[in-house]
């Protein structure tokens, strides 16, 4: 869940260099500390264009993450994370916005900042690590928001937000949404879901996030070794699950599935508020949840 929430936060703004900085970020070869993931062929039933990214960032720092906030057959807000692997600092970008996004935003008293300009807004968080958020909106495009977190001074970090931001160009580059969801809660089914891709060690994993009243959290993560992470001790029962065998456990409010390519599935569901049909209403959602072509990780590394 924490990955999935900080893969929400940040975004940024700019304009030129439009074919030329983007046909040298695709072909240029991912940086040494990521790895490379062999996933599947991509594609899927929702094309999604990525609209931005930086044209500079700090040395050695890749593409660890993609977000895509689906709302019916819409993709209104998309997020990117860049880092140095899987540690060591994290710059995200968010293009668009929603109200769902609303109880997400970072809280503070924002400076106001010209980026190129366009009037935007910077806000610094001081709690373990600093975190510089900015956030402005060029005339004619969606909002965009940068995020920051590193081990760097306030000072240094705040330069560092300000020459991420002042890079960002036009990116014309897409990215794709293979699972889709069939059945969900009412809840559930009333504010926009997510779909993220990332990695852990040297295994991709592609994850899905929705969120309904009180808080309540539906998570369902795919990908080799899933199951290893989410091992549970409860006692399991089997449950078909349209052509395979998986196994809940109840207690949990948990579904564990192994799809014959062998990448692993895990499921989990809160209890909704008031009620007991967690488990049920879950082995509901995996039956009819189209978990499409596994996705494309070559852009994991890139600049």
């Amino acid at each position: 869940r924490l990955v999935l929430r900080l893969a929400g936060a940040g975004a940024a703004a700019a304009t030129t260099g439009v074919a030329a900085a983007g046909g040298w970020r695709l072909t240029r070869p991912a940086e040494p500390e990521f790895p490379v993931l062999d996933a599947g062929p991509g594609g899927g039933w929702l094309e999604v264009p990525l609209r931005f990214r930086p044209a500079w960032l700090p040395r050695r720092f890749g593409e660890s993450g993609r977000t895509v906030f689906v709302d019916g057959t819409r993709a209104p807000v998309t997020s990117r994370r860049w880092g140095r692997g899987e540690m060591d600092g994290v710059i995200g970008l968010l293009v668009g916005f929603h109200p769902s996004l609303e109880p997400e935003q970072p809280k503070g008293r924002p400076a106001t900042i010209d980026l190129n300009g366009v009037p935007g807004q910077l806000l610094q968080i001081h709690s373990h690590l600093v975190a510089t958020y900015i956030i402005w909106q060029p005339p004619g495009q969606p909002r965009l928001g940068l995020s920051v977190v590193t081990a760097d001074s306030a000072d240094a970090q705040r330069d560092l937000a300000l020459r991420v931001a002042r890079s960002v160009v036009p990116d014309p580059a897409t990215t794709w949404v293979g699972p889709r969801m069939g059945w969900l809660p009412a809840d559930l089914a009333a504010t926009p879901w997510r779909v993220h891709q990332g990695f852990t060690g040297t295994d991709w994993t592609q994850d899905l996030f929705a969120s309904g009243a009180g808080g309540r959290q539906f998570i369902v993560s795919m990908g080799p070794g899933v199951t290893a992470r989410h091992q549970s001790t409860f006692p399991s029962a089997p449950v078909p699950i349209r052509e395979e065998t998986g196994w809940q456990v109840p207690q949990m409010r948990q579904l564990f599935l192994t799809l014959p390519d062998g990448v692993e599935v895990f499921a989990q569901l809160d209890e909704a508020p008031g009620g007991q049909r967690a488990m049920p209403d879950l082995i509901r959602v995996m039956r009819e949840l189209d978990l499409g072509p596994w996705p494309d990780m070559s852009w994991v590394g890139q600049r």
